[in-house]
């Protein structure tokens, strides 16, 4: 059975997510809003989406719409999240979910109290590398695990970008930072209690660039690097006692090109072994996750759970506030 979409907003990634589930036989994509009506129409038409609201209410109150994806500008995911919760749409939203811990908790109580999913859209979660990547550590292919690093940066040449605006929750650590963070607590299993961080910071307030240090409670050491002034790159290193495995194309792995997971066995890492993984959008695979998700109706999602989404939105908050007074910060387990 097809479910009915709308989509909060026309930008890039919005865009990106309508081509991607337009093969999809679980999802319909029935009505896109914008601010601006005119430019809902044009990429209504461009896309072939039937139904284009100038704003993002009007939306909401369209009864044949189920599901709700969300990629507007992060300081707007919490406020639209609850609308939609309070509409009665099950919700995707971006990465991050909100800027906040406390913001997040109060998003996941309104689709709570509501009936409906939510959902931290990060989409990686959903490529077979990722499920490959999560099976070679829980089997122990590389050993116990020591060190992890993980970083993710490109330019963004355009001083107005949202990427730059601190009013609308920007910095490298919001808009890429935020994955590596996130792969780190997957393969970690477990929040962070000490963070230590660096940042160069832009003009405009936000981390341009940002470096930080994690520790774990089960003695795992990462580094998250992070940049809106680097040449493009995405990859994370996961450091065993008995070999290290490596991955370039991490989190936006192309949907029309194989990627490769490194494994280098043993303690002095010599033997190199590569996994080649078949292309697949992980964008379309996301959506049919979350369809699942909503049929179940059991409100979490092994793929993306609650509980990695909040002690992720923890971890960030400290390490901006690490990066801002220049010392570590605790994170207090919940």
């Amino acid at each position: 059975m097809m479910h009915s979409w709308g989509v909060l907003s026309t930008g890039g990634i919005a865009q990106k997510f309508v081509a991607a589930v337009q093969s999809s036989s679980d999802v319909q994509i029935a009505a896109i809003a914008s601010r601006d009506a005119a430019r809902a129409t044009e990429v209504a038409q461009k896309m072939g989406i039937p139904q284009a609201y100038g704003s993002y209410e009007a939306l909401l109150t369209d009864p044949k719409i189920e599901a709700v994806y969300i990629a507007l500008p992060n300081s707007l995911h919490a406020e639209w999240s609850i609308k939609a919760a309070q509409a009665g749409k099950h919700i995707l939203c971006e990465k991050p979910l909100g800027v906040s811990r406390t913001e997040a908790e109060a998003m996941f109580e309104a689709a709570r109290k509501h009936r409906v999913c939510l959902m931290e859209a990060f989409m990686y979660r959903f490529h077979p590398q990722t499920r490959a990547l999560q099976e070679l550590i829980n089997n122990g292919t590389v050993g116990q695990v020591q060190l992890v690093r993980a970083s993710f940066g490109f330019t963004v040449t355009d001083p107005v970008n949202v990427r730059l605006n601190a009013e609308l929750a920007g910095g490298a650590l919001m808009d890429v930072g935020c994955y590596c963070v996130n792969v780190v607590r997957m393969i970690t299993g477990c929040a962070p209690h000490r963070v230590t961080a660096v940042a160069r910071w832009a003009p405009s307030g936000v981390d341009e660039t940002l470096l930080g240090t994690l520790e774990y409670p089960n003695g795992i050491l990462a580094q998250v690097l992070c940049s809106l002034s680097s040449a493009r790159h995405h990859m994370v290193q996961i450091i065993g006692s008995d070999g290290v495995i490596e991955v370039d194309e991490v989190f936006t792995p192309p949907p029309d090109q194989p990627t490769i997971i490194r494994l280098r066995h043993g303690a002095h890492a010599t033997h190199l072994e590569e996994r080649e993984i078949e292309p697949v959008n992980h964008f379309r695979l996301e959506a049919e996750g979350f369809v699942r998700l909503i049929r179940d109706g059991h409100g979490d999602w092994p793929d993306m759970p609650i509980v990695e989404t909040l002690d992720n939105l923890a971890t960030i908050e400290a390490l901006l506030q690490s990066a801002r007074h220049g010392q570590a910060v605790q994170i207090q387990s919940n």
